[in-house]
């Protein structure tokens, strides 16, 4: 989650610049007002819903992680390198960028909230992609509200209970003590400033630099960050098994934010379900592996839009296929 390895060598490295006060307040500047030309707003019946559309096909839902906000959908869908195949529907959950926390605390209500966005863009149905944190959100999209979800794609998703404090106190001291510091240095705006350029002479550089974007202007996601968290310890169990939707889902066996076991779990428990395991994966596998993970997701995506709830069961048990890399 906010343990964002992709930029930890940018990080490093950047720590040591010294940086303009005067550059850097105009890049926030400039930042903040990105973000606000960049999406649209929608009055729904609870509140203020942030969103972005953009190209034109088959509907694409994208729910992003935690951190996050529309900008990650975007980045997300410029990863995944079919602009003009799609229509990608990016939302800001609540608590993130411009959508007040009020509009919806729960994954339940931000589903509704998606259904309900679907209305106003008369969009009949569409294929929610779930990042991460937008898990929880992703799933109740396809429980309740089947007849709009052609199809569930889980990326490194939170699938049951979690919690973050959890998940460090099974770390040893030292890298429970790398992992806080480390949590902490990618809230500091200033940080991220530095970092920024590196991400750009990553492979995928402009992808790359899209998805480190997203890390900035915490200050504006921290409410949505908090809340999500405490949504995520209070899950106790998801009726999995009732998804009628065909699922994806991709994750790294070695992911140490976002455990393989929640993928495991939607593997055993979702009738229609291919899991793309990422041997040695960590959380970032959709990205350190994109070469493999995105044309098996645009394989996936083209299943959706050429047959609706069509079921590719070729050398499957009970609808189940899973693959390891």
């Amino acid at each position: 989650m906010k343990g964002n390895t992709l930029l930890l060598a940018g990080v490093l490295l950047a720590t040591g610049c010294i940086g303009s006060a005067v550059t850097y307040k105009d890049w926030h500047a400039k930042e903040v007002a990105r973000l606000g030309a960049g999406s649209r707003i929608f009055q729904t019946e609870h509140g203020p819903l942030e969103y972005e559309v953009r190209g034109s096909g088959p509907a694409l839902l994208i729910a992003h992680g935690s951190p996050g906000g529309y900008d990650l959908g975007a980045a997300f869908a410029t990863l995944l390198a079919a602009p003009q195949s799609y229509t990608y529907i990016c939302v800001s959950r609540p608590g993130y960028l411009r959508t007040p926390l009020s509009t919806g605390e729960t994954p339940e209500e931000q589903a509704d909230l998606y259904a309900e966005l679907l209305n106003h863009l008369q969009i009949q149905n569409a294929t929610i992609i779930a990042i991460s944190g937008g898990g929880p959100a992703g799933i109740q999209f396809a429980l309740r509200h089947p007849e709009r979800c052609n199809g569930l794609v889980m990326i490194s998703g939170v699938a049951q209970h979690y919690s973050e404090e959890e998940i460090l106190q099974s770390f040893p001291p030292l890298k429970r003590l790398i992992r806080r510091f480390y949590a902490k240095l990618v809230t500091m705006d200033m940080i991220m400033y530095l970092a920024l350029p590196f991400a750009r002479i990553q492979p995928s550089g402009s992808a790359t630099f899209e998805l480190a974007r997203t890390a900035t202007l915490y200050s504006q996601r921290k409410v949505g960050y908090e809340n999500d968290m405490r949504q995520f310890a209070r899950i106790t169990h998801y009726p999995l098994e009732q998804i009628q939707a065909p699922t994806f889902v991709v994750h790294g066996t070695s992911d140490d934010e976002v455990l393989f076991d929640n993928a495991e779990l939607l593997a055993s428990k979702v009738p229609n379900v291919r899991l793309m395991a990422i041997s040695g994966g960590s959380h970032l596998s959709f990205y350190t592996h994109a070469k493999t993970v995105m044309p098996a997701l645009r394989t996936f995506l083209t299943q959706m839009t050429s047959t609706t709830r069509a079921t590719d069961t070729n050398d499957t048990t009970d609808g189940q296929m899973r693959q390891m890399l």
